[in-house]
């Protein structure tokens, strides 16, 4: 048996329970950076290594060698018919892995049994007996959970996002909490009217009363989450990015530990300002490079929907 989870809190609440079978970690940060359609497995191996080696958060090396040992042992489970068993969470961080690892298997030659693993709360804080019972309640995935997950695989990946509008339009019932996953991943596209994705609006937002040390403000940033999903370290790169020059929203100490709003940030929280009309952008969420000024793609929480880039 292979239990497959998100992170190493749950990988050591899944220990701790006594079950038989191996844990395997499904390290990545999907929704950060690229994601490319197209890039073959090993392909996206480099470019996922090279992007968080970038960003600082891992050595590109040991990255590459991370992948090439997670891939290789599931598809070590799925070649032998080992039952597989996912534990991920509902939220975006985990959402991205599910169908990453769904459409693994589906596309595979093995014909493992799969399960999956759902509870209400995070599985780092639940005690072993709640994680036991958790594991007792497990479902067998079939098909139609198989062609979800490819269906909203190959739309995060697209560099036209409109097919995970069509995917949210049809419906995700096999896969219920991909629904909100991928509603708070269109959010991390600019706004239309101020160029900020939702999580750096927050950031700004729990700044509006006074500078904040960095603890307090990625707490507060988090707090109006239906789902947290994002670690302190995804957090800092994006408070970061909003300081960087020609025009930044924010400022910090030397430490970088005390962060505030400079005026620009006040004018764009305020509405008064577009922060892509000052700010560089290069970025990418799945398979969608956004730079800005003529490559955007931008989401109206007013009317749910996302604007196309205005071409120039």
């Amino acid at each position: 048996m292979l239990h497959v989870t998100n992170g190493d809190a749950a990988a050591e609440a899944i220990r701790s329970t006594g079950l038989d079978g191996a844990v395997l970690v499904w390290r990545d940060v999907l929704h950060e950076g690229p994601v490319p359609g197209g890039a073959s497995v090993l392909e996206l191996r480099e470019i996922r290594a090279g992007f968080l080696a970038r960003c600082g958060w891992a050595e590109r090396a040991q990255a590459l060698a991370d992948f090439a040992a997670r891939d290789e042992r599931l598809g070590t489970a799925l070649r032998s018919g080992e039952e597989v068993v996912l534990w991920f969470e509902d939220d975006l961080f985990d959402q991205l892995q599910l169908v990453q690892v769904l459409d693994r298997v589906a596309s595979g030659a093995g014909r493992a049994r799969v399960t999956a693993v759902s509870t209400e709360s995070y599985f780092g804080l639940l005690p072993a007996p709640e994680m036991t019972a958790a594991f007792a309640r497990a479902r067998l995935l079939e098909a139609p959970e198989f062609v979800l997950a490819r269906t909203a695989w190959a739309a995060f990946r697209s560099e036209d996002p409109r097919g995970l509008e069509a995917l949210l339009a049809a419906g995700t019932e096999e896969l219920p909490a991909l629904e909100p996953a991928l509603r708070r991943l269109l959010e991390q596209f600019p706004g239309v009217t101020d160029g900020l994705s939702r999580s750096e609006r927050q950031a700004l937002a729990a700044l509006a009363g006074g500078a904040l040390p960095f603890e307090e403000l990625f707490d507060r940033a988090q707090r109006s989450e239906e789902r947290r999903f994002l670690g302190d370290l995804v957090f800092r790169h994006y408070l970061d990015g909003l300081a960087q020059p020609p025009a930044p929203l924010l400022a910090s100490s030397e430490e970088g530990e005390v962060w505030r709003l400079t005026d620009l940030g006040r004018r764009v929280i305020h509405g008064e300002a577009d922060r892509l009309a000052f700010a560089r952008l290069d970025r990418w969420l799945g398979g969608v490079r956004l730079v800005a000024p003529h490559r955007v793609w931008r989401w109206d929480a007013a009317g749910a929907r996302l604007v196309p880039p205005v071409r120039g």
